[in-house]
């Protein structure tokens, strides 16, 4: 338990250092292994096994100037061990390096950033966000900032568990781990918890955030509601905590990749694994809500998207690496079942090779 503890604090300290990944707080989750340099490197690479492949977290948290060196030695380390080497959502400028080192790559969706310093309601663009705010705080609804570090309040915390179990009883899924993180209210670290509280003084929904250190920005990790809540409910909870981050001398938010959502505009790739990655776009939407995502964060006006990517080598494209992804993050809710579902789109796409 003190080496666990030890490592927690070490790559914490890595964090605060190289942390650029949006999602890349989430690497201190309890379902990682931990991969760190014998060469003297300062850096981490978070991963789990699944499908005989390393699945890496996001970017290697490092910096810029080792990220060669790092993960040629995480690759020798996977090769070592008969694995596949994977790194998932990673940012383009890490991917940009991998491209270099011989590993094939495909863009997995699109996120939304926000310059809180620039960043309003005004203009015709947002009416529609504008009345949904103004409706739901006429009705009653209001945005209070959480802070479990200074009072912790147990029956606030277990309306925030109820509401959790309820939406993921109706999403049919189960807890999300990887690069999803939970409330953790126990172990808060530097999560920030914001709530809309009813007339009742009640919570109808919540939000969880947590820091990318190396862009002093915010990441919107977990945002769930009740059911049946009043319209303009979480379009309060996000524009009210843009404004309080804004008044916190925070200047940059992220609202959290829109999964698969462009991956079709990457010209470079070939029609194969676009189809497969369509496939999930469309037929997986029980799984993540993928399509309604991208058109939700669209709507509050990003200054800017930003591309996310999957790497791997060896180069060739695998269907099993889909499998591998949606294991990680939703370890309960996907079986062999699916593999098998892709490895037939797969052979039914018989006029491509050699995909890199």
């Amino acid at each position: 338990m003190k080496k666990i503890k030890n490592d927690k604090e070490k790559i914490l300290d890595l964090l605060k250092k190289h942390g650029y990944n949006t999602s890349s707080y989430n690497i201190l989750s309890e379902d990682k292994k931990y991969f760190f340099s014998e060469q003297k490197i300062e850096g981490v690479i978070a991963y789990v096994d699944i499908a005989n492949t390393f699945l890496v977290a996001g970017d290697a948290v490092c910096s810029d100037s080792d990220i060669m060196q790092f993960v040629h030695e995480f690759r020798k380390f996977c090769k070592k061990n008969n694995k596949d080497c994977c790194f998932q959502a990673i940012s383009k400028k890490f991917k940009d390096t991998l491209e270099i080192m011989g590993f094939g790559y495909i863009k997995i969706g699109e996120e939304p950033f926000f310059d809180l310093t620039s960043w309003n309601l005004s203009g015709s663009a947002f009416m529609t966000l504008r009345n949904h705010v103004s409706y739901a705080k006429r009705n009653g609804l209001s945005v209070v900032e959480y802070k479990p570090k200074e009072k912790r309040n147990k029956k606030l915390e277990k309306q925030v568990e109820d509401i959790s179990k309820k939406w993921l009883k109706k999403k049919k899924t189960g807890e999300f781990s990887f690069l999803v993180g939970g409330p953790s209210f126990k172990e808060p670290g530097d999560r920030k918890y914001f709530f809309v509280f009813n007339k009742k003084k009640n919570i109808d929904a919540f939000l969880v955030c947590v820091p990318f250190f190396a862009r002093k920005g915010i990441y919107f990790d977990i945002m769930r509601r009740k059911n049946n809540t009043i319209k303009g409910t979480t379009e309060l909870l996000i524009t009210e905590t843009f404004q309080m981050l804004k008044e916190d001398g925070c200047s940059l938010a992220s609202l959290g990749s829109a999964p698969l959502s462009d991956v079709t505009s990457d010209k470079e790739k070939r029609q194969f694994i676009r189809q497969v990655f369509k496939f999930a776009y469309n037929n997986l939407n029980y799984f993540y809500h993928f399509k309604p995502l991208y058109h939700y964060k669209q709507k509050f006006g990003p200054t800017f998207w930003e591309p996310k990517y999957l790497a791997y080598y060896p180069p060739n494209f695998k269907p099993k690496y889909i499998f591998t992804i949606l294991k990680a993050y939703d370890p309960g809710g996907i079986n062999d079942m699916f593999l098998t579902s892709i490895k037939t789109i797969w052979s039914k796409l018989k006029n491509v090779k050699n995909i890199k």
